[in-house]
Order: structure tokens, then sequence, then C-alpha cells
């Protein structure tokens, strides 16, 4: 199959629209479903780091970027539930939820036993819906390794489902990468979630390469069956100057690329994608990988990545006070194909529809570790079911602002779309 044909068929199994097809078989998605989906790593045990020492800063940050989900691992010093608890009961009291791993001793990390999840639950306030597994556990490094995590994960979901004031509780997988995956016991039986690391390198989100999201998840299916993924790890770093294996992006193309990511990954139907991280933990120089994944620079400076994804939540959010009786019905389908198009159908509670629309592009060198010159914008039409009163192009820049433009308010609309994430808004 080409790159366009597998892309297509990828797009059309999660619900995106192509043009020829039926309006009324498009499904509808929901705003609030999209922002749902998407979550942020934090290290509110990590002393030493900005998680710690700045936790006011993050807290306040967390609340301007909008996302509610947030993953961290646990650890424990034998002052709990003093330290990172009273961090977690925090931001649990504000509505924020989390992912906790119970690290299975088999990655640098105390072991978290899961005889202590009831104990742990209580700490974590209401705040506790997902109990993870191990965090990358090397099983494939020696014999009896594989079975260890798995006796682990297997003591975990038995402690969740025995406690009775846990029912809400969802327990999700170890995050096995690499050479790992395939070496690791099938958990199907003692997991709710399937658990990936789905980081795609300085590929762009939408590759079918060795970054692709459909191989991680394909992959990850003879561990743990059919359960429902989440991507408990992804996003970028711009260490332009790293030796690592780990490829680095541009600051700029990684405020491009992340909003495509979310969409695309919600649209393959992974249930949660958490993006690493909030804030770079360390500051080690532009060669260190681990000191420029944050959203939020080390010294707390938001990245464009932090205003890319804001705007996104914010844009798919209601704006306050305009809930709609009866959400957006509106069919939009497209006139003729164009290559490498990405689009889908979202209804907003205060009855507006949105249609996020792009190319799926490689916009990066990873030779020159340069973006790619800027292609011609393409037009793609969108043919809408019946006349809107208003429509705005929201275009997403390499900044992390948006721009908005007028297009005409006709049923026929005419786009221009290039590898920049634009969200036309129907009212």
């Amino acid at each position: 199959m080409t790159r366009l044909t597998r892309r297509s068929a990828l797009a059309l199994a999660a619900g995106v629209f192509a043009a020829g097809r039926a309006a009324a078989a498009e499904p509808l998605h929901r705003c609030e479903a999209l922002i749902d989906s998407i979550g942020v790593n934090v290290h509110l045990g990590h002393r030493g780091t900005p998680y710690v020492d700045r936790f006011a800063a993050c807290a306040q940050a967390l609340d301007e970027l909008g996302i509610r989900h947030l993953r961290d691992d646990i650890v424990l010093v034998g002052d709990e539930p003093a330290g990172q608890f009273e961090r977690i009961a925090d931001l649990a009291d504000r509505g924020y939820r989390f992912s906790l791993i119970f690290y299975d001793g088999l990655t640098p990390g105390p072991r978290v036993p899961p005889e202590r999840f009831a104990e742990i639950a209580g700490w974590a306030g209401d705040g506790l819906i997902v109990a993870e597994g191990g965090n990358e556990p090397p099983v494939a490094a020696r014999p009896g390794l594989a079975r260890l995590s798995a006796d682990h994960q297997a003591a975990l979901f038995r402690a969740v489902r025995a406690d009775t004031r846990a029912e809400a509780v969802r327990v999700a997988g170890p995050s096995y990468i690499q050479g790992n995956v395939a070496a690791a016991q099938n958990l199907a039986a003692v997991v709710d979630l399937a658990n990936i690391h789905a980081y795609p390198g300085a590929e762009h989100p939408e590759t079918d390469g060795g970054g692709s999201l459909a191989r991680f998840v394909a992959a990850a299916r003879p561990v743990f069956g059919d359960a429902p993924v989440i991507a408990t790890e992804n996003g970028y770093h711009t260490a332009l100057a790293t030796g690592s294996a780990h490829l680095p992006i541009s600051p700029g193309l990684r405020a491009r690329y992340l909003p495509r990511m979310l969409l695309w990954s919600y649209l393959q139907s992974v249930r949660r994608t958490y993006l690493y991280e909030l804030i770079s933990s360390f500051d080690r120089g532009d060669a260190d990988p681990e000191s420029r994944f944050g959203l939020l620079a080390h010294d707390g400076r938001p990245t464009p990545a932090f205003a890319a994804v804001r705007n996104l939540v914010r844009l798919f959010g209601a704006p306050a006070g305009e809930i709609a009786a009866v959400p957006a019905d509106r069919d939009v389908t497209l006139g003729s194909p164009v290559p490498d198009l990405i689009t889908a159908r979202f209804a907003r509670r205060d009855g507006a529809t949105l249609v996020p629309i792009w190319l799926g592009l490689d916009g990066w060198d990873r030779r020159s570790r340069a973006p790619r010159p800027d292609l011609p914008a393409q037009t793609a039409e969108l043919r809408l079911s019946r006349q809107p009163r208003r429509v705005r192009l929201h275009r997403f820049d390499d900044d992390g602002a948006v721009s908005v433009v007028e297009l005409p308010a006709d049923r026929r609309v005419p786009v221009p779309v290039t590898d920049r994430l634009g969200v036309v808004e129907l009212t």
C-alpha cells in the first residue's frame, strides 16, 4: 500500500471523513471527548525539580493549560502522606485526576507494593482514576523478569478489584517499550487498559514509518489483547545538540506537531494521551533530551508548544455560559480528494461545529535538523448540509499563537490547507 492509501485507511477507520462518502455515515465527535483524551506527565515526588521546588507555579500553569488529567510516578520515601501525596491531594481537590505508576522494582525507583493500593488511593483523595503497572520494565534483559513483571501486574489488579471504594479505578498495564514488548507475557486478564509509550522520535505524528502510532498499538495487542489503549507518554523534545538516538525537532515544529498529535491519537481511538512533560525536570543543556521535553522550560517559561496545546483546549472548550440545548448536527463532507488531508467533525457544547483540517506531512529534515521549506497551500472544499451564519478558520502557528480569518458563509466553503493545523468553526 502507498503511504496515502495506508493513512487513508487508518483515518477512515477512526471516523475521519473523505470525499464521496455519505454525510450521514460520518460520526460526530464531541469536543469534550477530545479534551478528556489529553493528559500530561508530572513528577510531584521528585525532590530537586521544579515540580517540588515551585509547586505553586506548576499548579498555576496547569490551570492555564486547561488539561485536567495528570500522570505521576509514586515515590515512597516513608513520610507519606506528606510530600508528594499532599501535592496530589491538593490538585485532586481542584478537579485534577491522576494515573499513578506502581513501580515493580525492575527499574530505578522504589517498588510500590500492590498490597498498599487502598492506602495509596486514600492518600490521593478522589484523584486516582488509573492504577498503572511498572514503567518501561526491562523484561528482555534476562530470563525471569517477564514473570516478575506479570506477577506484579496481577497483584495490582487483584488489589484494585478487592477495594470496594475503588470501583471507578481502572488498571493499566506496564508500559513496555522496544524489544521488551515482545518479551512480555500476555496480561489481557489483568488489565482494563493497554499502555503504550508512542514517541515518534523526529517523525511527524501521522507517520507510517518506525514511529507510527498504529505500529505501537499493534505491537501491544499480543500483551494486552483488545483492551482500550492509553498512551501514558508521548511527545517531542527539542535538544537539538543531542547525540541520542531519540532525535529532536525544533521548538517551532513541536508547536506545529503537538496539536496534530493529540487530534490524530484521538481519531485513532487512543483513549488518552499523556504528553511528556509539563515542565522540564532538568536544565543540563541543549544536548540532554530530558532537559527539553517540558511544555514549560526548566525556569518556568512557556514554550510555543505550551501555547499551542493551551489554545487547542480553549478552542474545543465551550465558551463560558454558552451551552446549547441541542449540539451541533450539521453534516460536513469534502469535495474533491486532497492528498494527505486529515479532517473530522466535532460538536462543541455551544452548538458550533468544529472541523480540524490539516495535511499530515513531514515538516522536519532530520539530516540538517531544520524545518523543511513550506509547501504551497492546498484547497479543500467543505460542503455543508445547511447554511452557516458564520465561518471562521483558526490557524495554529509555529509560535503557538492562533490567527483567525473569516471564510465565506456559504454551503460550499473553500479552505486553504497546510501542515499547520487549521480548525474551521461553523456557527
